[in-house]
């Protein structure tokens, strides 16, 4: 249950920043780098922060949100050792990406373990969570736009425009597809090796190209797209229920 009514959760991430506004425990929308004063009418009991960015890159938009809603609680969100039920597989809690603690603590709550999370944005992350709620640990990969851009950013000689990359069946023919298609078999054989080992979990998918994916390899799997703001929720209520 909601400890207040209605919240905002700012999602600061590699690239954009995701704003989620609940009114308990449903979301009313969800906008990403945009200036939220447009969305009219809506004012925050509380703000959520999370950031896998610096502090220093943070804190100017803390500080615009601070004066935004100068009455509503703060609660800024971080990796921790354990959390809503959740334990952190890191020695080192912190340096976990806070936008995977959060997905992984949503999809404990929201699947009830025995979990598989796909989150493919920037990056490709995995993370496992069991029935106990322990983190079992996971990986990060570039993401498909990020394997083509260092591939690019580090030769002098593969060059082409985005109408050459046109994916279709049967060996690339094209310095276009030969680099689209390489990145994209990467990130599928990466996923099918885990899959062999964890085909047993429920397989949850977050991110732009995650579904896209799995659904090549025929791996069923279920589609959350708010996951960051709900695992946020989440703690975010239990750490404002600690200091009420």
């Amino acid at each position: 249950m909601s400890v207040v009514a209605k919240v905002l959760i700012v999602d600061v991430g590699n690239t954009s920043i995701k704003y989620t506004a609940f009114d308990a425990d449903n979301i009313l929308w969800q906008v990403r780098d945009e200036d939220i004063a447009k969305q009219t009418g809506f004012v925050p009991d509380a703000v959520y922060f999370a950031s896998v960015r610096s502090s220093e890159d943070g804190e100017a938009l803390q500080q615009q949100l601070k004066a935004s809603y100068p009455n509503a609680h703060w609660v800024e969100l971080s990796s921790v050792a354990e959390a809503c039920g959740v334990r952190n597989a890191y020695q080192e809690p912190h340096r976990l990406g806070v936008d995977r603690w959060l997905t992984v603590i949503a999809s404990y709550h929201l699947f009830g373990g025995d979990v598989v999370v796909v989150d493919a944005g920037t990056a490709i992350k995995v993370d496992m969570v069991n029935k106990a709620g322990q983190h079992l640990g996971g990986y990060i990969t570039p993401g498909l736009a990020m394997m083509e851009a260092s591939l690019l950013s580090k030769t002098a000689r593969i060059r082409y425009t985005p109408e050459e990359k046109v994916m279709t069946d049967g060996l690339p023919n094209s310095t276009a597809r030969a680099v689209a298609q390489g990145c994209h078999e990467m990130a599928l054989g990466f996923l099918e090796r885990i899959y062999k080992d964890y085909q047993h979990f429920t397989w949850v998918v977050t991110g732009g190209d995650a579904k896209s994916l799995l659904d090549v390899l025929g791996i069923d799997a279920s589609q959350e797209q708010h996951l960051v703001a709900k695992g946020a929720k989440f703690v975010g209520d239990d750490c404002l229920r600690a200091q009420m």
